[in-house]
C-alpha cells in the first residue's frame, strides 16, 4: 500500500475514532486512534527509509571524478567560470581537443555549453542504443537522422563504420 493510501486510511480510522466518541463508545475510539496513530508512524517511516534510498542512489550515480586530477588541468581548471550561462558552444579552457562532448572528463561536462551538453547527451544516448541493438543492422535501419549523424560525426562511437 502507497504511504499516501496509508494516511489517507489513517485519516478515516481517525474520523470513525470521533463517531465512536461521539457514541460514548471510549475503548473503541481509543482503539481506532491507536490504529490510526501506528498507521500514521508506519507511512512516515516507510517515507523515511524511501528518502534514505533515494539519497544512496544518488551517491552511486554521482561521477567518481568530478574535479581535475592531473597537475596540468588543476592550472586551467577554474571551479568559478560560468561563462557557458550566456553562450550555449562554450568549451572551457580545459576542453580536450580531438574527444567529442560526451566523451570529456566531468569537469568539463559541467563547465561546457548548454548546446554541448545536449549533444554529449545524443552522443551517449546513441551509443547507448547502438550497444543494446540485437545487431548492427537492426539499429542502422532504425536509427533517427541524428542517431545516423551523431554516429558518423566521432569515429570514436562507431568504430566499425
Amino acid at each position: 500500500m502507497a504511504t499516501d493510501q496509508m494516511r489517507e486510511h489513517a485519516g478515516y480510522l481517525a474520523t470513525k475514532a470521533q463517531e465512536a466518541l461521539d457514541n460514548g463508545e471510549i475503548e473503541e475510539s481509543q482503539k481506532l486512534i491507536v490504529d490510526a496513530q501506528e498507521e500514521m508512524q508506519k507511512a512516515d517511516e516507510i517515507d523515511a527509509a524511501q528518502s534514505q534510498l533515494k539519497a544512496l542512489k544518488g551517491d552511486f550515480n554521482k561521477p567518481v571524478n568530478t574535479v581535475p586530477v592531473a597537475s596540468t588541468d588543476v592550472k586551467e581548471y577554474n571551479p568559478s567560470d560560468t561563462t557557458a550561462k550566456i553562450k550555449g558552444n562554450y568549451k572551457p579552457a580545459t576542453w580536450v581537443k580531438g574527444l567529442p562532448a560526451h566523451a570529456q572528463p566531468m569537469w568539463v561536462q559541467e563547465q561546457m555549453g548548454d548546446n554541448l551538453k545536449e549533444e554529449a547527451r545524443v552522443q551517449t544516448d546513441t551509443f547507448i542504443k547502438w550497444m543494446k541493438s540485437p545487431s548492427e543492422d537492426v539499429f542502422w535501419k532504425t536509427a533517427t537522422p541524428d542517431e545516423v549523424k551523431a554516429m558518423q560525426e566521432d569515429k570514436i562511437l562507431c568504430p566499425i563504420s
